[in-house]
């Protein structure tokens, strides 16, 4: 279904592939020095809400009727809070409206976007408490790296499409793809996810991930980045790389040992366990009944087993899968399957758990594969090991050239701390 989504989106965004946006060159983005991000200040003497020092407007019109005249005609000396008409006791935030701001932290800056912390966790649900802790952190640094990816990764994508177009079609090719990913996201994935979640409406989607600290359209920009960062890896690592003769065989000759097949059968079992029975003869007797209706009576082993078989797989018939030699816990049974002839009722064995009567359906002597047997599993070894180097190079080469910087530079290779934006 995830594999139909992504088709049906790269169908949709219907873009020539070119060089990447912005380059100068056709191996480097042109650097880019995204604005200062602050946080609003807290700024004493302004009113809770205040963005701070906003575009300069008549001050005079701002304040409370009556007192223009009073400052033209000098009849007001120093000015206070009070004289203003504010509240000083809200002049200066709450514990609850200082924790607001920890959503607001800004945390990394990705190419041409900002990362704050309330985007990688509910806002509400941050406080300086939670946030100072050190196991928090290290979830939020694990967070952040999994975005810095995703968004180098859209943000690329998004910017191969519109390259070489003016800025007005550079505009409306990207409204344009935001428009056709939402239309799968809410055709395709969110009826998806109301089925997973059991949801008969759309508001009671909404109010469940509402529950979980998300909201719907947070998940649209979710859905967005990994729809677009999974197409731009699908459309430039080849899902099935060659893979030459002599590397398959050289493969074999290096992993010799991995293509060893040791012995193993397929059985059927009839047991009696002694914890199912009076005693210890009463289990004899039952096992001897059941080995006799199918020796002398003709009786198909795993139709008696379902009757009267109290062991393991009883309800399948006491029938088992290959099983290789030294797997079983029971050593009595491990040695009657390997030794008992094809097709033949094995004697009474006797172990700690009951009694058994095997009958050996199918057997494997150990064997090493010929390097033709072995080539279909080395072919797929070696297309899936060298499809996720690719990708993992790809996406390096993609970090690589996006401009990053972050709270835990350490964390992401090439990155600048977030301080030389402060």
């Amino acid at each position: 279904m995830k594999k139909n989504i992504i088709l049906a989106l790269a169908t949709s965004l219907a873009f020539p592939a070119s060089a990447a946006f912005a380059q100068q060159n056709s191996n480097r983005y042109q650097p880019y020095t995204p604005p200062i991000a602050y946080s609003p200040p807290v700024v004493g003497g302004l009113p809770p809400g205040s963005s701070g020092l906003e575009q300069p407007v008549y001050v005079a019109e701002r304040l409370r009727p009556g007192l223009n005249d009073a400052l033209e005609n000098g009849e007001l000396g120093f000015l206070t809070a009070e004289g203003l008409g504010f509240d000083p006791s809200k002049a200066v935030p709450s514990k609850s409206q200082m924790d607001q701001f920890e959503a607001a932290t800004l945390i990394a800056v990705i190419g041409e976007e900002p990362v704050l912390l309330g985007d990688l966790f509910p806002p509400e649900k941050l406080t300086s408490k939670i946030v100072s802790d050190p196991q928090f952190q290290m979830m939020a640094r694990k967070g952040l790296a999994e975005v810095v990816t995703r968004k180098a990764l859209a943000q690329r994508f998004s910017n191969d499409k519109v390259s070489g177009k003016s800025v007005k079609e550079r505009a409306e090719a990207k409204k344009h793809m935001k428009t056709q990913t939402a239309k799968i996201f809410h055709t395709k994935w969110v009826p998806m996810q109301m089925e997973k979640m059991k949801c008969k409406s759309a508001l009671e989607f909404e109010e469940k991930l509402a529950e979980s600290g998300k909201s719907l359209q947070g998940m649209l920009v979710d859905f967005s980045e990994n729809t677009w960062a999974q197409e731009h890896v699908r459309e430039s690592v080849p899902e099935r790389p060659i893979v030459e003769l002599s590397e398959m065989q050289d493969h074999y000759n290096d992993h010799i040992e991995e293509f060893r097949r040791p012995s193993r059968v397929r059985y059927q079992m009839l047991s009696a366990i002694y914890s199912k029975y009076p005693n210890k003869d009463a289990a004899f007797q039952a096992i001897a009944d059941m080995g006799n209706q199918v020796r002398l009576g003709g009786a198909p082993l795993n139709a008696v087993a379902k009757r009267q078989s109290t062991g393991l797989g009883a309800s399948d018939g006491g029938q088992f899968d290959w099983t290789t030699q030294g797997a079983l816990k029971s050593k009595e049974i491990d040695k009657a399957i390997f030794e008992n002839p094809v097709g033949g009722l094995s004697p009474i064995i006797a172990d700690t758990e009951g009694f058994h009567i095997v009958e050996v359906l199918e057997r494997e002597v150990a064997y090493t594969q010929t390097f033709a047997q072995a080539q279909p599993e080395i072919r797929g070894r070696l297309i899936k090991e060298k499809t996720a180097k690719l990708r993992a190079d790809f996406i390096q080469k993609v970090l690589a050239e996006t401009p990053v910087w972050t709270q835990w530079p350490e964390d992401i290779p090439g990155s600048q701390s977030i301080d030389l934006l402060r």
